[in-house]
């Protein structure tokens, strides 16, 4: 039977590629995302202030289902990036 799994550099390789891809999306779309806040909460922070404050830098994790532990945690395919600085 021959083995279909998949290597980690290779799952670590798709990671990466991934977060790069929503932190392109997420700097691309600032503007649709605060316009969005400004249509749908009832706090009204001006976009300016909210990127005086630093409330637009995010931090993000992401992890494979996969990797997810059945008890709490991050798991072993935990991965973090800071994102819009």
């Amino acid at each position: 039977m021959a083995d279909n799994s998949v290597q980690q550099s290779h799952k670590d390789e798709w990671r990466d590629h991934v977060l790069s891809e929503i932190v392109t999306f997420l700097s691309e779309n600032k503007q649709r995302i605060h316009a969005r806040y400004l249509e749908q909460r009832q706090g009204q922070l001006p976009r300016d202030l909210i990127e005086q404050e630093g409330l637009m830098d995010f931090e993000l994790a992401l992890t494979f289902l996969e990797d997810k532990p059945k008890g709490f945690g991050l798991g072993l395919g935990f991965f973090k990036a800071n994102l819009i600085r």
